[in-house]
């Protein structure tokens, strides 16, 4: 199947963007521009820049023209969870265990359609207050079927997954999101009781498996008060660390 022309010239102005043809901030093409370099019509050319700016590689200002997104994309930065537990006590509790095939999720972990996986639910709390919760949906390969007898053996998913597997999911590559979400899931909202605001850091995950490209270990979710969560960012140009 033949690649669209306006998506293949965002792939190649995105190539650019990610390999410093410009400088955060710079003036970026004009539709004129693009329709006169790739000799497509004004509509393309805003279909084009349309999609990269969904994408938060450039910013159109009204009256001035599009600009490359002041925004990091990429960058080589040292990476800090901070966990604003302030001495109190932590702790786990496993909400569920079981096998599952819903179809959208057996799609992301790339099973087969006839494969479960494991769905397990958790919550976090920080003293008696929940702050977590959390969704892990795993490749059915790296845990024992055994270990949904007692839900404990999920306190630690990542844990289980080493004791059963011999692979250490801390170790893997993985590519994550994070964005401040209103939570709507009553269901969901309810666990935390002291939340006045639905407002949560979500967080959503994917781990790979070695060796084999593009394979999946896990896809999970969380919600996160963020009273209690956040992240430092160090970049490694000029750092002294």
């Amino acid at each position: 199947m033949l690649t669209p022309k306006y998506q293949e010239i965002i792939e190649i102005l995105t190539d650019e963007l990610n390999h410093g043809s410009f400088n955060q901030g710079d003036k970026f093409y004009s539709e004129s521009d693009i329709c006169k370099r790739f000799d497509v019509s004004s509509t393309t050319a805003v279909k084009v820049l349309n999609d990269l700016q969904q994408k938060n590689k450039v910013t159109r200002i009204k009256g001035k023209g599009t600009f490359v997104a002041k925004e990091n994309h990429r960058s080589v930065v040292l990476l800090t969870d901070l966990n604003m537990a302030n001495g109190n006590t932590e702790g786990v509790k496993v909400l569920s265990a079981q096998e599952n095939s819903d179809p959208k999720i057996q799609e992301i972990l790339k099973l087969d359609p006839d494969s479960n996986y494991f769905e397990i639910k958790r919550l976090r709390y920080i003293g008696d207050e929940v702050v977590q919760y959390t969704v892990n949906f795993i490749n059915p390969n790296y845990i024992s079927k055994d270990a949904l007898i007692d839900l404990h053996n999920f306190d630690s998913v990542y844990q289980r997954i080493r004791e059963d597997s011999g692979i250490d999911p801390y170790k893997l590559s993985y590519t994550q999101k994070n964005t401040v979400e209103l939570l709507d899931n009553q269901n969901i909202l309810n666990y935390f009781n002291n939340k006045k605001y639905p407002l949560f850091m979500y967080q959503r995950r994917r781990t790979y498996l070695p060796n084999v490209k593009g394979s999946m270990l896990e896809f999970a979710y969380t919600y996160k008060d963020p009273a209690y969560w956040g992240y430092q960012t160090d970049s490694v140009f000029g750092s002294n660390i």
